[in-house]
């Protein structure tokens, strides 16, 4: 069995959700991908300004590289992080890699609904193009719609537990 499980979608703060309610039910560690990052890089946006695009996204790269050495970890990741320079590939050996699926419509209606930018409206844009790519990489796919958050926990213990 792979040590560590990865949760990727394009709903980053449920993901989050699941995220540490997993890590607390299967007694492993939590890692918020995103968060990583940011206090590896200090201070993304000098860094940036001072350095240029290329030269962050490959220290955001590196970072991501370091999270797949982690063991005994849930570790949410931002699906443009995970996607970008085919990072996906670094856990692919360590990690049971988990797609939260949210509809198209129910992301649109999720963002309409509040004020929450933690759905890119990017993602939406190619949606069907981020969704095909997550469905093919991705070790197990669960469908969010009006689930329970512990109803998407058990689905996935037990998706886990029959691979």
């Amino acid at each position: 069995m792979k040590q560590n499980i990865v949760i990727v979608g394009l709903n980053y703060k449920y993901n989050l959700m699941i995220g540490k309610i997993l890590a607390n039910n299967f007694n492993m560690y939590f890692l918020d991908a995103l968060e990583y990052v940011n206090y590896s890089l200090f201070s993304r946006n000098d860094m940036l300004e001072k350095c240029g695009i290329e030269y962050l996204n490959n220290q955001e790269n590196k970072a991501i590289k370091s999270c797949s050495e982690f063991e005994n970890s849930v570790i949410c990741i931002p699906c443009d992080l995970f996607l970008r320079n085919q990072n996906f590939e670094k856990f692919k050996t360590t990690s049971n890699i988990v797609y939260l699926y949210f509809s198209q419509e129910r992301l649109t209606n999720l963002i309409n609904d509040s004020n929450d930018n933690n759905i890119a409206k990017v993602d939406l844009l190619v949606f069907e193009d981020r969704n095909n790519d997550l469905q093919k990489i991705c070790d197990i796919m669960i469908k969010i719609s009006n689930k329970k958050s512990q109803t998407i926990v058990k689905e996935i213990d037990r998706t886990l537990r029959s691979m």
